[in-house]
């Protein structure tokens, strides 16, 4: 079954997937946008719609040394940026060069652009954010934030891909990639979907995250087999909890609605190869996750500069890096954060969210995210970044997917 021919299919209406579907139409494409989720993600700000009942994400199984995690990914319009907690702070230089020469520039160009539009914003400073920041004094930073006032601010309103003439089609699960001759890893020129409708295109962009897009590759006959190491060398933050003694745990003041969870950063180097970002978040989790049952008011400590990689398996487990000199460094870090606010030491492991590099540039990419030795397909979401910067990725991701459509354009790829 046929569901027509669009110049550009861009998979995912996640950060990446808005951007690049916003700017070819505004070069001229014909660009189709698909969504697999059906659903809207809650516009409130501060809410992080995860929790076990929620409609609004897939759920990827994980693994962390003998540890089952659970990873929610957004499946609505805005993708994760709908239900994450909205923290915009940009890579840093160093960062960048390891990425490559043209990177710094590069970079700074797609973020001007993206700031333009997303235009996030500072929040004043939480009780727990004062107390973490007066233990450690010159190292606090301001988190930018996603957000007017009691509004989350995502991709899709601030892209708004469908006021630029892209057309949005929700409830659309691409199932595998369509070849040309039937010729697999030879030229894309189409998708196909669960319901077997085939929708022709001449390029198609995959944006359906780091763990869509790799699964997604992998379903079409690319990965090892042809050469591209997808689902490989993939990047995290790992992150330690500390629970907050029961005198300092707040909640959010009903009559100001849900505060950012994370306004400030604290950052230290705690040795010559371990950076940590502190996160002081402001409520305990459950008074922004729905149906999540109550847990400790807790603060992270997450390391920024792992040399841990994980891989996704063929079965599609997530195992994340469990290295024991990135182990070892957390738990210093823990130790030391514990020490300055005086608590008891006792650590949960956890994940920041923040996977990344499951299709690089330069590896499984080239420099434009073309599909090495493809034709016809392209990678522009978390899976394309050559490195996990040392903060949150989503400002990166919406910088990146900026420059990335920008070469699609400059090379009139339709």
């Amino acid at each position: 079954m046929s569901g027509g021919r669009s110049d550009i299919v861009v998979v995912g209406a996640g950060p990446a997937g808005c951007v690049m579907a916003r700017r070819l139409a505004e070069a001229g494409a014909d660009v189709l946008l698909l969504e697999a989720g059906s659903v809207a993600a809650s516009p409130r700000a501060g809410l992080l719609d995860v929790g076990p009942g929620s409609r609004v994400v897939s759920r990827h199984r994980a693994t962390l040394g003998g540890a089952s995690l659970d990873l929610p990914r957004g499946r609505t319009l805005g993708g994760s940026g709908a239900v994450n907690g909205g923290y915009c702070t940009p890579a840093r230089p160093a960062d960048l060069a390891e990425w490559g020469p043209d990177w710094p520039r590069r970079y700074a160009v797609g973020l001007a652009r993206a700031a333009e539009r997303l235009r996030p914003g500072l929040a004043p400073m939480g009780p727990v954010a004062a107390r973490v920041a007066a233990a450690f004094p010159g190292r606090v930073s301001a988190i930018g934030q996603a957000r007017r006032g009691g509004r989350r601010v995502t991709a899709f309103d601030a892209w708004d891909p469908a006021g630029a003439g892209v057309r949005v089609r929700t409830g659309a699960r691409v199932r595998s990639l369509r070849w040309e001759g039937g010729r697999v890893a030879g030229r894309c020129d189409g998708v196909v979907l669960d319901d077997d409708e085939e929708i022709g295109a001449r390029e198609v962009v995959l944006c359906a995250g780091a763990i869509g897009t790799a699964a997604l590759l992998g379903a079409s006959g690319i990965g090892p087999s042809s050469g591209h190491p997808v689902g490989h060398g993939v990047q995290e933050h790992p992150e330690v909890l500390l629970d907050l003694p029961a005198e300092v745990t707040t909640g959010p003041d009903p009559a100001r609605g849900l505060p950012p969870l994370l306004s400030h950063v604290v950052r230290l180097r705690v040795s010559a190869e371990a950076e940590i970002e502190i996160r002081p978040y402001a409520v305990p989790l459950h008074h922004v996750i729905p149906g999540l049952e109550p847990v400790p008011h807790r603060i992270g400590i997450a390391l920024m500069n792992p040399v841990g990689r994980g891989r996704i398996r063929d079965d599609g487990i997530v195992e994340l890096a469990d290295d024991p000199d990135d182990a070892a460094a957390l738990a210093g870090a823990a130790a030391l954060v514990a020490d300055r606010l005086d608590l008891d030491g006792a650590v949960t492991p956890s994940t920041s969210q923040h996977l990344s590099g499951t299709a690089r540039i330069g590896e499984v990419l080239d420099e434009s995210g073309r599909v090495l030795g493809v034709g016809g397909l392209r990678v522009a979401d978390a899976a394309a970044l050559p490195a996990l910067p040392r903060c949150g990725p989503y400002y990166t991701v919406l910088a990146v997917a900026e420059d990335l459509a920008a070469r699609v354009i400059a090379e009139r790829a339709w």
